[in-house]
C-alpha cells in the first residue's frame, strides 16, 4: 500500500509539472513510443528531479519554453523501458547563462537485499547536450531509433547573436559499450567531442 501511494502522488505530481513522458514516432523510420507504467514513470520524475538537483546551482530552474521530457524506449539490448531524461537549466547565479542535458537509465530487474529495494532505474550517461552560445535542442522532436535517440535543434553560425543559434541541425545520442554518450551527425558516430 506504501509504495502505491508513493506512486500515486508521483504521478500526480508529474501531470501536474507537464513532464512529457513519451515520444511518439515522429516519422515511418523511428520506432513506436513505448508507454512506462505509472509506476515507472513515478521513478522516472523522482530521477529528473534528482538531476534537476545535481546541476543546478540553487538558483538555476527548469526553461518552460522547453520542458522536461522522458523518453522511454530499447536504448540498450536487454531492457525494453529504459528511458532518456531531457532537461535544462537557465539563470544560473541568478543570469541569463542556459544549459541542456541529456540522461539515459537503464531499467533494472527489481529485488531485495538485506531489508532494502532496488531502484527501478540506473543512470548509465549523462552529458551536455547545449548551451547559450552553442546550441539549443527541441525536446520535443525527440525520436528514437536503433537504440539512440534523435534532435532536432540549432547551433551558432559564426555571425550570430548568443541567444539566438539559426543553423538547423539533426543530431543522434546513444551509449556505447563504455557507458560513453556518443554523438552521431549524417550517421558517423563520434564520441562527444566539447564545444566549440
Amino acid at each position: 500500500m506504501k509504495h502505491f501511494l508513493i506512486s500515486l502522488l508521483c504521478c500526480l505530481a508529474l501531470a501536474a509539472t507537464g513532464v512529457a513522458t513519451a515520444v511518439q514516432a515522429a516519422s515511418p523510420q523511428a520506432e513506436a513510443a513505448i508507454t512506462a507504467s505509472a509506476a515507472q514513470q513515478a521513478a522516472m520524475q523522482h530521477e529528473l528531479t534528482r538531476l534537476i538537483e545535481q546541476f543546478g546551482d540553487g538558483i538555476a530552474e527548469t526553461y518552460s519554453e522547453n520542458p522536461a521530457r522522458i523518453v522511454y524506449g530499447n536504448f540498450f539490448d536487454d531492457h525494453k523501458n529504459d528511458a532518456v531524461v531531457l532537461f535544462n537549466l537557465e539563470g544560473y547565479g541568478g543570469g541569463n547563462h542556459h544549459a541542456e542535458f541529456i540522461a539515459f537509465f537503464t531499467e533494472l530487474e527489481q529485488f531485495d537485499v538485506a531489508g532494502k529495494r532496488n531502484r527501478p532505474y540506473l543512470l548509465v550517461a549523462v552529458t551536455k547536450l547545449g548551451e547559450r552560445g552553442w546550441r539549443s535542442f527541441d525536446f520535443n522532436s525527440a525520436s528514437i531509433k536503433q537504440g539512440a535517440v534523435t534532435l532536432k535543434g540549432k547551433e551558432m553560425a559564426s555571425r550570430d547573436a548568443m541567444c539566438c543559434p539559426s543553423l538547423t541541425i539533426t543530431r543522434s545520442f546513444s551509449v556505447d559499450e563504455f557507458d560513453h554518450i556518443v554523438e552521431s551527425k549524417d550517421g558517423k558516430l563520434k564520441r562527444r567531442i566539447t564545444r566549440p
